[in-house]
């Protein structure tokens, strides 16, 4: 999603930014205390056998394949937290003690039976260590604990799906979202990330959600898109900036020998995907996939009819994967920003579609998001994992029917 200066709405990833992140904090005890009290509204389900670790997934015309060459369909939820807690100052992760979620969660988040993928947003100057993240939440603190983070996913069968989804030229402080990654530090976070996790079930989402110049459709956006050196204005710094395109980002990772899959999301914060196929970025490895992000107010593509015009020709060709999947939502973008409460979310309507849509085409998809903010966007009521009544429990229940 998206916070265009026009419609003026956020991503619900941005929302646990500056202004959000505010009231959540002062919802979160509320919460967390319900949660470890244990007052819940039912006994959360038995953990059923033992994980089966994941060791990796390929490219393979256009799906994607486990190591034993079995269809591998990404299938689960995000899990929102790295990308701004560290550089709020506030923690590692967005949970109950600020670190990385632990065994009871993980846990919990398999008992979603069917789920077989994590999306973790990451946040670029805490990955490496900038000037303008919090030493105590960076660096190597931040490193470390994304590493383990991976690692015990994959020992719970889950693939990790990687996300740049915070960002900031210079020395500017990422705390929203820009337009475009930046050849300052965005090559070299690829470069960092792709050298460490050189083994396991990763999977690397290029940068959350592209959106040079707000364009939904035009030559400039996507040659921007994908060769990068056009000039975007800074939404941390209001300053001008080069931009690293997904060719840029795809050779960092390709230089330290890395062929995992990475994938590249589309313009118009990634629900733009007309030009994919025309300006598809090169991968020399040969495990590149698309993503696309579906929310019920999407400005450019929220219904069937541009799914099977832009979305149907590409997973003909690639693996597609909805790297975010909204509610079907009782409220427009105008105000939306500000607070979506869980009473506007429906049962019906527009989510279930798009999500009946991209299973009949073998599409991945990751729900936002498996974190009990409260709201609207919230999949769990608590950490032991008892979906929300509507939303959580409409992705639980397909997850299930796998």
């Amino acid at each position: 999603m998206r916070s265009p200066p026009a419609a003026a709405i956020l991503e619900p990833s941005e929302w646990r930014g500056p202004v959000l992140s505010r009231w959540l904090r002062l919802a979160m005890p509320v919460v967390l205390v319900t949660a470890s009290a244990g007052c819940r509204s039912a006994p959360p389900e038995p953990a059923g056998p033992p994980p089966q670790p994941v060791t990796g997934v390929r490219v393979d015309g256009n799906r994607l394949v486990d190591q034993a060459g079995r269809t591998v369909r990404l299938r689960g939820f995000n899990h929102a937290g790295g990308e701004y807690t560290c550089i709020e100052g506030d923690g590692l992760f967005d949970t109950g003690d600020e670190r990385a979620p632990d065994t009871a969660v993980l846990a919990a988040m398999r008992r979603w039976r069917g789920a077989n993928a994590v999306r973790v947003p990451l946040n670029e100057q805490c990955w490496l260590g900038l000037p303008a993240a919090p030493a105590a939440f960076a660096g190597e603190k931040y490193r470390a604990a994304v590493r383990d983070l991976v690692r015990r996913l994959n020992e719970n069968g889950f693939v990790a799906i990687l996300d740049l989804h915070r960002s900031a030229p210079g020395s500017g402080v990422s705390k929203e979202q820009e337009p475009m990654p930046d050849r300052d530090h965005s090559p070299e976070f690829w470069r960092s990330v792709a050298a460490t996790f050189r083994t396991g079930a990763v999977v690397f989402d290029l940068f959350n959600e592209p959106y040079p110049y707000a364009e939904t459709d035009t030559e400039r956006a996507w040659r921007c898109w994908r060769d990068g050196g056009c000039t975007q204005t800074s939404e941390n710094t209001g300053e001008p900036y080069v931009a690293a395109g997904m060719n840029e980002l795809i050779a960092a990772v390709r230089g330290t020998g890395s062929t995992a899959v990475v994938l590249a999301g589309g313009i118009h914060w990634a629900e733009g995907m007309t030009g994919w196929l025309k300006y598809r970025p090169e991968d020399p490895a040969g495990q590149l996939a698309a993503s696309f992000h579906a929310y019920s107010f999407n400005e450019y593509c929220a219904d069937l009819r541009c799914y099977d015009r832009d979305l149907a020709p590409i997973a003909a060709q690639v693996p597609l994967v909805a790297g975010e999947v909204g509610p079907t939502l009782t409220v427009g973008s105008a105000g939306v920003d500000d607070r979506c409460p869980s009473t506007a979310v429906r049962a019906d309507g527009w989510a279930p579609l798009t999500l009946d849509w991209l299973d009949r085409h073998g599409a991945g998809w990751t729900a936002w998001s498996w974190n009990p903010w409260g709201d609207c966007w919230s999949l769990v009521r608590n950490w032991d994992g008892e979906p929300t009544p509507r939303w959580g429990a409409e992705v639980k229940r397909r997850l299930a029917a796998t």
